[in-house]
């Protein structure tokens, strides 16, 4: 093949010489170099931040990293992060983290996926720098929104008792829906809207999951929701866990206007709305249709309610009619 002259290279003092083929290879290989070059600075990185670290970060007899957080301690297995990095195609995440509370390491501890936000181009060595010193700085980084897995397992481990959790937690959500705990009578004070309140209790042995309680304008009592909300409600994702009840609750009872079934418990919509008249009113074209059934409620599981759940909401149903105000001939 013949061999090519690179004018712009002779002009600005970078000549170089050699067939289409060969220049096109050493573009590749300094390309890799590069690569390669990049990696080994984001590897000594990763060095350093351990040794910097070193009264909380040290390695163990089998090779895994031990982070001692500010609110758990993890166990990562570098190895196995290593063996990716050295077959990337078998690479898309990083491995779970084992999750120990802050008391010490347990035998059988919990487990989470924790992910990092990457850049294009970023070394894999950087992401690791990013993913370590993510869990060594678990108090800030364990609220972020894409690490909902962390905060589910760092719940199974404390629940809402006073915890290595609680003083990031009171400030997360004082900031956010001026939120309040009380962790004598086991109680979390939070806003909704139209001047709506909101109250969880927790710490209830018997119970499988929260009493919710709420509480009006104007009003000095507290309205009783659910007594025990897992065993009376649908199972609904708004309600599933902690976080994301307290992020539906501070929405409400703004956000139950036009919500459909899908989108809120219905049992929950209808409770509120039996005692909220404009919400009640919001849904009398709905449930005065000639073909509403509460039996032909789906969950949002896509499984229809079942009977227990019909009837309450049948019974519910009236409740919010009478509220909005129809005559019971129309029920």
């Amino acid at each position: 093949m013949d061999e090519v002259f690179d004018g712009l290279g002779a002009l600005f003092g970078d000549f170089r010489e050699g067939t289409v083929q060969e220049l096109r290879r050493d573009d590749m290989l300094d390309s890799m170099l590069k690569i390669a070059n990049a990696a080994e600075v984001a590897a000594r990185l990763v060095n350093e931040i351990v040794e910097e670290h070193e009264d909380k970060m040290q390695l163990d007899d089998e090779g895994h990293l031990i982070i001692v957080g500010q609110l758990a301690i993890y166990r990562v297995d570098v190895n196995s992060f290593m063996g990716k990095f050295v077959n990337p195609f078998s690479y898309n995440s990083f491995d779970v983290v084992e999750v120990h509370p802050k008391s010490g390491l347990v035998k059988e501890p919990k487990s989470a996926c924790v992910q990092v936000l990457h850049q294009e181009n970023m070394p894999a060595y950087d992401l690791f720098a990013g993913y370590l010193l993510g869990l060594l700085n678990d108090e800030v980084s364990w609220l972020h929104e894409s690490l909902s897995p962390l905060r589910r397992t760092l719940f199974q481990i404390y629940g809402l008792a006073r915890s290595p959790l609680s003083h990031s937690l009171e400030q997360h959500y004082a900031n956010t829906v001026s939120g309040e705990f009380d962790f004598k009578n086991e109680t979390f004070t939070f806003e909704g809207t139209n001047g709506w309140s909101w109250r969880i209790h927790f710490g209830l042995p018997l119970h499988k999951g929260y009493r919710i309680e709420y509480q009006k304008p104007r009003q000095s009592w507290w309205n009783l929701l659910f007594e025990d909300h897992e065993k009376e409600g649908t199972g609904h994702y708004a309600l599933c866990n902690f976080f994301e009840m307290v992020e539906h609750l501070s929405e409400a009872p703004a956000a139950l206007k036009g919500a459909s079934d899908w989108q809120t418990d219905p049992i929950l919509l209808r409770k509120v709305a039996a005692d909220y008249p404009s919400l009640a009113k919001s849904l009398v074209d709905k449930l005065t249709c000639s073909n509403y059934s509460p039996d032909d409620i789906y969950t949002d599981y896509e499984e229809p309610i079942n009977g227990e759940q019909a009837d309450v909401i049948k019974d519910l149903d009236v409740q919010v009619l009478r509220t909005a105000g129809v005559p019971l001939a129309h029920a």
